[in-house]
């Protein structure tokens, strides 16, 4: 039987360093934690700084949309105006008929304020009345395509009060500029309003207005931009040569940032607490694993599961692969790809495979009684390759009743020949043995050719993420029938693990395959359930 006292003598004694290393973990912990708090407060800041440089975008886009829907209703509108006025056959343009209907034109339409009769850039009459010797209008502003647009601030009309005009040939229609500015709830701090293009000149507005925002408009229909002191949303009419603005100062931009951050930076911060809590946490059960996993092979919590490997050609079964398991009755197992990596960095990993050695001396001679001619294999860790002890622990297994050699197969990865030639000497001792030697997850290191052309092996096994690809237009699918090839080239029997589908299974067979492993064959089982569901042929 196996001597299992070896597992038991793990201290600090075996690991000096224990203290420093202790010391520069609890650090990189505390800086990591911080960074944690760091990088959520950052990123909330940043998120709160996106959301409110877009919701302000929204907001002037939308603000500039409205001003300039209206623009385009009034432009329309006094366009209908004068196309009324035009058809009138009267040939007195200041007649009481024709004073009727500028009074009828006037009342008809939302914008239209009054119409009037120009001459020699005078109104002679409107929709109020005469007028002698005539209201001034003077020299267009900027001419807008269908009329010339002109703002005169004494221009009352007989009403007093200030008119944007639009005028086309000799009739002119006066508009309320806050009749286009009256939007509806605006941001506080905003500025907008309508201007010419391409003059630039303003209609109407109402806050500030930079004469070289229209530049920025170039080509595009609309734009939106920050110039270091404004975000700003302008957009062109489609139908007429004017265009809308709306613009919010940097100072609410600055308030809109510091009231979004007083919402998300809270959660950031709490994101980076629980953050830095788990890392703690961790690093706190990281601590402790070396115990906790020195106590559980005490108690013998790890128990062995089978998983078959099969012969392709037959589908008999020709051996199993030794697996390890935690089944801990409190539920809080770990799976072996968390366990065995700690095991390693805590220097335990060698009394696991003592563990698993001890556990095969007393399961597996019922399982070589009803097989005797399959084989189970064992995973060898790189501390296993580099301690001349492991040779001996196997000869111990040799010496159980029932466990001969070629019942027996150890298995190495690429990953574990740190030290070539102290690990070329433990494989000499087990070959000598009469311990066959398998190459794991064949494929995933950097040496591989190497290892084939210097180590005495026997088998070789083509990782999972070579086998997922087979049958595929994928790399990698090139890649298993490299491997393949030179397996057969050097004399290496091929077990291919990970098979999961009947598609991978005809191809690796179509391939010369001769060995497989995977669910789609069996998963990994109790001995208890290897016995009754693989019984003797």
């Amino acid at each position: 039987m196996i001597d299992s006292a070896c597992m038991w003598q793990v201290g600090e004694s075996e690991h000096p360093q224990s203290g420093m290393n202790h010391r520069r973990a609890t650090w990189v912990t505390i800086a990591v934690s911080l960074l944690a708090i760091c990088l959520t407060t950052t990123a909330s800041l940043y998120l709160a700084f996106r959301q409110n440089r877009h919701d302000a975008a929204e907001q002037t886009a939308t603000v500039a949309a409205e001003s300039l829907r209206r623009a385009d209703s009034m432009t329309g509108q006094a366009l209908l105006a004068y196309a009324r006025l035009t058809a009138s056959t009267s040939t007195n343009p200041c007649s009481a008929q024709r004073l009727s209907l500028m009074s009828d034109v006037a009342l008809d339409y939302d914008y239209v304020q009054a119409v009037g009769y120009v001459v020699d850039d005078r109104v002679i009459c409107s929709s109020s009345g005469l007028h002698d010797p005539g209201i001034p209008l003077g020299p267009p502003l900027f001419p807008t395509g269908n009329f010339d647009a002109n703002i005169r601030p004494s221009v009352d009309l007989g009403t007093g009060k200030r008119f944007l005009v639009l005028q086309r040939g000799h009739y002119a229609a006066a508009i309320s500029p806050a009749s286009l500015l009256d939007i509806l709830s605006p941001r506080s701090g905003m500025s907008y309003g309508i201007f010419g293009i391409p003059s630039g000149r303003v209609v109407s507005n109402h806050g500030f207005f930079d004469r070289t925002w229209p530049q920025r408009l170039g080509d595009a229909h609309r734009v939106t931009f920050y110039d270091g002191k404004y975000l700003v949303s302008i957009e062109s009419s489609t139908k007429y040569s004017l265009a809308a603005f709306s613009a919010i100062p940097k100072a609410d931009l600055h308030a809109g940032f510091l009231a979004s951050a007083r919402i998300l930076l809270p959660i950031g911060l709490l994101l980076g607490l629980l953050a830095s809590f788990a890392i703690f946490r961790l690093a706190r059960r990281r601590e402790t694993l070396p115990a906790t996993l020195r106590s559980a092979l005490e108690r013998r919590e790890f128990v062995l599961h089978y998983q078959p490997i099969v012969e392709m050609a037959t589908a008999r079964i020709a051996g199993a692969e030794a697996l390890l398991r935690w089944p801990r009755e409190d539920g809080n197992g770990m799976r072996p790809a968390l366990f065995i990596p700690a095991a390693e960095d805590c220097g335990l990993i060698q009394h696991f495979t003592a563990y698993v050695l001890q556990e095969l001396a007393n399961e597996a001679a019922a399982f070589f009684r009803l097989h005797p001619d399959c084989y189970i294999s064992i995973n060898l860790a790189s501390a296993d390759l580099h301690d001349e002890h492991t040779v001996s622990l196997l000869r111990e297994l040799l010496g159980t009743p029932g466990i001969e050699p070629h019942n027996l197969v150890v298995e190495v990865t690429e990953h574990s020949f740190l030290e070539p030639a102290r690990a070329s000497r433990t494989i000499r001792g087990i070959r000598e043995l009469g311990v066959r030697v398998a190459i794991d997850d064949f494929g995933t290191g950097f040496s591989s050719l190497s290892h084939l052309t210097t180590l005495q092996t026997d088998f070789l096994k083509i990782d999972k993420l070579f086998i997922d690809s087979v049958g595929t237009s994928s790399v990698t699918s090139e890649v298993a029938l490299h491997i393949i090839g030179m397996a057969r080239t050097l004399g290496q029997t091929v077990i291919a693990e990970g098979v999961e589908t009947r598609l991978q299974a005809d191809f690796l067979r179509e391939h010369g395959v001769v060995l497989a492993q995977g669910w789609l064959f069996s998963t990994a089982l109790p001995m208890s359930r290897l016995l009754r569901e693989w019984p003797s042929d």
